[in-house]
């Protein structure tokens, strides 16, 4: 049985990134179409959960999202670094994790960074629907930090174009993760 079309979503300005291309190839060897929904990440993770979109891409594999999601092995991306962006000029602000916890973090809805920073409750986080505010706060003075993943996070601020007025913290996350493909569990 042919599948007729797989509703996939990627943020609005990622249509012609890396995300859009990997459904792209998906949808090619499967030899459907794609019907492109735009969101930002925490409401995508909304319609992998309740069936309104079949595929996304970028996702860090977690016990809470197995739940409803397969996993596809092997990843697309074998590594990925979390940063903290910080205001140009500012890289030493940020040495060590414990430099943290006086600074107004911005992060964003629903996503995954490392475990200690997912669990600590006690850091000031600013949670926003999509990272571009965060990079607008950050340089309004609004937040000591953004942190994010260091590709996309780069990328980001050249397209916005102001990778002249931000720059990244010394203190990095680098450990192995596994951002995959994913389907809903359910579709049917």
């Amino acid at each position: 049985m042919a599948i007729d079309a797989l509703s996939v979503s990627v943020a609005e300005e990622k249509n012609n990134g890396l995300s859009a291309e990997i459904l792209q190839a998906i949808a090619k060897k499967l030899d459907t179409r794609l019907v492109f929904l735009y969101a930002p990440f925490a409401r995508r993770l909304y319609m992998m959960k309740s069936g309104t979109i079949d595929l996304m891409t970028g996702l860090l594999k977690r016990p809470e999202r197995e739940e409803y999601i397969y996993f596809i092995q092997p990843p697309y991306r074998l590594g990925s670094d979390t940063v903290f962006f910080v205001p140009g000029g500012k890289s030493a602000l940020i040495q060590t994790y414990d430099d943290l916890y006086p600074l107004s973090i911005g992060t964003t809805l629903e996503s995954k960074y490392f475990l200690r920073f997912d669990g600590d409750n006690t850091l000031n986080k600013e949670p926003v629907s999509n990272v571009s505010f965060n990079f607008k706060k950050l340089l309004l003075g609004r937040l000591d930090t953004v942190i994010y993943a260091e590709g996309p996070g780069i990328e980001k601020i050249h397209k916005m174009g102001m990778a002249d007025k931000i720059e990244m913290a010394q203190f990095r996350f680098s450990h192995e993760k596994k951002p995959i493909s994913a389907f809903q569990k359910n579709p049917l």
